[in-house]
């Protein structure tokens, strides 16, 4: 199996993760407010100490840790209309954070906020439809959907109305019109578009890579902590030394890239170990690494990777060591993000900015250090 550019378009429609697209974080008030005023006015009714108590529960701020309480005081928000309450309750839903995991919750909630015209939870309930999660599957109520974000300025409809017609998914297969959405969402500076405009490059029959343009497109997308962006970027570097990088850049990415949960950059990993690119050549670390990237990526992951792990299991005579140790690993790195947050924003309000669908409480890494996502 050659190293080959993992540049496979991930976030294919009938998977789309949902995320949580939030009002701006609410920082102008005048003085810092003790957490027993604000559980006060919380108790009052008052919106923004709801949110502010939820998002205090979510990450252990001021007080106990605790998900369930979260999840309360966020419902009690989005019960008196709070749209970003509301996708933030449907995304825990989702997630099973704090409530049990329950899909046709999560878009009774998701509706409710897009009946407000929301654009992120119009995106959201079309990941759903798109999947038929908890609704029955429409995918052209999903297109409609994200038409409508995309109308309201959403870069992230735009960016998944291109992979619509990149893939034709409800729509003809449809290379220039899926460029052209791709590009609305890049100069709204989404970096899913701007992800997608640089697999479409690398991917789209008969083109020719500008491979200078897709580093800086997967740069911008990175930059973000997009994690498929993190990941492209570093396979990129690999393939191409002559690009402008650090030492160790590329390795780095796909380190930090396995290390938040994509499958990809471990079996990357194991393969550069295998062959002794970058990484010291070692036949027990790249099975090691293989191994990781099977249980990260289950099916998928075991599909592409099995023969190459069957090949590689005659020369490692301590199989089963290895697969403990990878079992070991996976449990130092359970998560798998979609988004990494590589700023210093501390919104006081929705601390998660967007993590992949899971069932597991979140981290330490999805809490005090990720924000909310701005809106387009």
């Amino acid at each position: 199996m050659p190293l080959r550019t993992f540049f496979i378009l991930r976030s294919h429609l009938t998977s789309l993760a949902v995320t949580l697209c939030l009002l701006p974080a609410m920082s102008t008030m005048a003085k810092l407010v003790g957490i027993a005023e604000i559980q006060s006015k919380a108790a009052q009714g008052f919106v923004k100490q709801e949110l502010e108590l939820a998002a205090d529960y979510l990450v252990g701020r001021g007080v106990p840790k605790d998900l369930t309480q979260s999840a309360y005081w966020y419902r009690k928000a989005a019960d008196q209309g709070n749209p970003a309450a509301q996708v933030y309750l449907g995304y825990m839903y989702t997630a099973g954070i704090g409530v049990p995991q329950d899909k046709a919750e999560a878009a009774k909630w998701y509706r409710r906020a897009a009946s407000s015209n929301y654009p992120g939870a119009k995106v959201n309930l079309a990941a759903l439809y798109m999947r038929g999660d908890g609704v029955k599957q429409d995918v052209q109520e999903a297109l409609r959907l994200l038409k409508s974000a995309a109308d309201k300025g959403d870069g992230r409809a735009d960016a998944f109305l291109g992979m619509a017609s990149y893939q034709g998914t409800g729509v003809p297969v449809d290379f220039a019109a899926a460029e052209a959405w791709f590009n609305k969402g890049v100069k709204r500076r989404n970096p899913e578009a701007e992800c997608f405009l640089a697999e479409l490059d690398a991917n789209e029959p008969g083109r020719v890579p500008d491979i200078a343009g897709e580093a800086r497109l997967l740069r911008l997308s990175a930059d973000t902590g997009y994690l498929p962006a993190i990941h492209d970027l570093g396979l990129l570097l690999v393939n191409h030394p002559g690009l402008p990088q650090a030492p160790q850049e590329a390795t780095n990415l796909l380190l930090f890239a396995a290390g938040v949960g994509a499958w990809e950059s471990s079996a990357a990993l194991g393969l550069l170990a295998r062959d002794g690119r970058l990484l010291p050549k070692d036949q027990r670390a790249a099975y090691r690494w293989l191994r990781i990237a099977v249980l990260q990526g289950g099916s998928a992951a075991e599909t592409y990777l099995h023969p190459e792990l069957r090949r590689m299991a005659k020369s490692v005579t301590d199989t089963a060591s290895v697969d403990q140790e990878a079992a070991e690993w996976l449990q130092m790195h359970p998560h798998h993000d979609l988004f990494v947050l590589r700023n210093e924003l501390n919104p006081k309000y929705f601390p998660i900015r967007e993590v992949y669908a899971t069932a597991h409480a979140p981290t330490e890494d999805n809490e005090a250090g990720n924000q909310a996502e701005q809106p387009n």
